[in-house]
Parts: structure tokens; C-alpha cells; sequence
């Protein structure tokens, strides 16, 4: 498992900025999230790796038992580029 600070972007206005939200792992095809915040599926998402925007659906979310965060999956529109 590799973290990571992983800031989403969820309007249109730099302040829809989700700030506290981290990779739990991560694919060419998506990401899992822990965040603070509000989302919800089929919600579009930019999430921020290494300061570049990558778009996102948000596929699903669960509460992180028992605190404020969620766990949330989200499929990339364009697949990553593999390593």
C-alpha cells in the first residue's frame, strides 16, 4: 500500500477544494481515497496527483468507520499511463 496526498478538486471554484484526502491505492484504472469531505457517486472529481489533475467518476463511498472520513473508489475517465 502506497499513500499519498491526493487533494480532490469537486467544483468549479478553486474553493471546492477537498484538501485532506490521501491515496490508499492506486491502479492505472483507478484510485481508492481516504478523505474530509462530501462526494458522491457519479460525481465528476478532479484528483490531484504529483500537482497534476487527473478526472474522475467517483464509482462508490463508505463511511471509515466509526470517524468523519469517507473511503471512496474512483475509476479514472482516461486510464493511466503504465510505468
Amino acid at each position: 500500500m502506497f499513500t499519498m496526498p491526493a487533494p480532490l478538486s469537486i467544483g468549479p471554484s478553486s474553493g471546492d477544494l477537498i484538501k485532506d484526502s490521501s491515496t490508499i491505492d492506486i491502479s492505472e484504472l483507478g484510485v481508492r481515497l481516504r478523505l474530509r469531505g462530501h462526494i458522491v457517486p457519479g460525481q465528476i472529481v478532479n484528483v490531484f496527483l504529483n500537482s497534476h489533475p487527473e478526472q474522475c467518476r467517483v464509482v462508490w463511498t463508505s463511511p471509515a468507520g466509526g470517524t468523519n472520513q469517507l473511503i471512496a473508489g474512483l475509476e479514472f475517465i482516461r486510464p493511466l499511463p503504465q510505468p
